[in-house]
């Protein structure tokens, strides 16, 4: 019946469009449906932003409980943001979990008195060869090489000295942090939808498998030694002997967890360093009037027997530790701090509403600008926190590695990095040493150059070079 409909139908619609006015409501209509289907479509494809205020600033007017609040908030609600803006289910770029935090508390940041002789007479080793000897004034770009101290550094501490002497996995481990942050810009060209296929096919995605197939091999060869020994790889122990003892005795035997803790104490042990590192060097060529000042500190600092700086002597650079504070406060590694997502709709004690996936982040650029907590804010001084520190009391509140409400680089609360202790000693050592080697100077004519901002992502520039000379001795 209803084919039979349809045919006696037919014909007189036919008719119907062949007329003028039919074909005007013809081509209405699908004008009309084109626009809802791109209406649907955008409405669908939309990201809704909730008008949530971040850190509460209207609600909660003292900042000091602001910042309380949202720091002290249970980490389990507030922790998806890191792991979205990472894109981690595609780099694997994440935070360590609980028991890697614990043992960097417990363990590292003890030991590194023991460190810190042996990380430095790694540079003095390295520096010539990595970073270039040169009779005069010469461009040299030093992002990449700054990267290869550091990640060298690490080895040594994470993995032990085969590692930190593996050439292969220092290729794999600097390669793994740079093909993180190619990748995280490369899937946010796309929609969110699309990523679960996109990332299949990006050359950015290939590459960070393939510097986890390297690494696979190191760790297997460390855990190897290790068991060989019967013990840690060396003294002082490495982070793979503390994610191997004790409660984590567990995991002694498994592979792919230790490469996890492998790769992810190299995500985040070493890009804030070395990006820390050469935002100072660049820092130095644009303020040359500061390297006799510091020179002169670093080449008074007490040394241990072999020659070598110890904790005494990373301690005792208060002027150089200024310095790169002030540097880390103009160039922080992160627009903003705290990223974080809320997992689950909650409501803060003022009675506000957070929805579910609403993300809140806290503008840490403000804050190291605002001219009622800094003079000048935008003019670089790189005594003023050591100035700062004169003041009765305040001889440990303005250290480059010590947090607060004012500095919120290394984060605040418990969640601020546990790492900030090696890396401050790494970046101490790494300036030191090119204090006392090298003269250091922009290009004829050049400016510092600006900073690389993704999303809330900021790094220095990787093509730009500075003049180097060595210095006559």
């Amino acid at each position: 019946m209803a084919s039979t409909y349809f045919a006696e139908l037919h014909p007189a619609f036919q008719r119907w469009t062949d007329h003028p006015q039919g074909g005007y409501f013809v081509a209405g209509a699908v004008l009309s449906l084109v626009a809802i289907f791109f209406g649907v479509v955008k409405h669908l494809t939309s990201i809704p932003t909730p008008k949530v205020p971040i850190l509460l600033n209207d609600e909660i007017g003292n900042a000091r409980k602001r910042a309380l609040e949202y720091c002290f908030n249970p980490r389990a609600v507030m922790a998806k943001g890191y792991a979205k803006d990472m894109q981690i289910e595609y780099t694997y770029f994440g935070g360590p979990p609980e028991y890697v935090i614990h043992a960097i508390k417990a363990n590292l940041t003890g030991s590194l008195p023991a460190f810190t002789p042996l990380l430095h007479g790694m540079v003095k080793k390295n520096m010539p060869n990595v970073l270039g000897l040169y009779k005069d004034w010469t461009p040299v770009q030093v992002h990449d090489r700054v990267l290869r101290l550091v990640a060298r550094n690490n080895a040594r501490v994470f993995q032990g000295t085969a590692a930190s002497l593996d050439e292969e996995w220092q290729s794999a481990s600097t390669g793994y942090v740079l093909a993180c942050f190619d990748c995280i810009r490369a899937l946010k060209q796309w929609h969110p939808w699309l990523r679960p296929l996109v990332y299949r096919f990006i050359p950015e995605r290939a590459a960070i498998k393939d510097q986890w197939a390297k690494g696979r091999k190191r760790v297997m060869a460390s855990m190897l030694e290790r068991k060989r020994k019967g013990g840690n790889i060396e003294d002082p122990p490495t982070m793979l002997d503390h994610l191997s003892n004790g409660r984590n005795e567990h995991m002694a035997d498994d592979v792919e967890m230790q490469l996890l803790h492998q790769m992810t104490l190299i995500a985040v042990g070493t890009v804030t360093t070395f990006s820390s590192t050469t935002q100072a060097i660049y820092d130095l060529a644009a303020h040359p009037e500061y390297v006799s000042i510091l020179r002169q500190e670093v080449e008074n600092v007490p040394r241990d027997q072999s020659g070598n700086f110890n904790r005494d002597s990373t301690s005792a650079m208060e002027k150089l530790d200024s310095f790169l504070k002030e540097s880390q406060r103009l160039n922080s590694p992160d627009l903003t701090t705290f990223q974080r997502a809320a997992v689950a709709d909650m409501t803060l004690p003022d009675g506000t509403f957070v929805p579910k996936g609403t993300k809140l982040e806290i503008n840490t650029c403000s804050i190291h600008a605002d001219k009622d907590l800094y003079e000048n804010p935008q003019e670089f001084d790189g005594l003023r926190f050591y100035k700062m520190r004169q003041g009765p009391g305040q001889e440990n509140k303005y250290k480059y590695s010590s947090v607060g409400r004012e500095d919120l680089s290394w984060g605040f609360g418990r969640h601020a990095c546990p790492g900030r202790y090696l890396s401050a000693v790494n970046i101490k050592l790494i300036l030191a040493e090119l204090l006392m080697n090298y003269d250091i100077k922009l290009c004829e004519g050049a400016k510092r150059p600006p900073n690389i901002e993704f999303e809330v992502l900021c790094s220095p520039d990787p093509n730009y070079a500075i003049l180097l000379k060595n210095r006559e001795r």
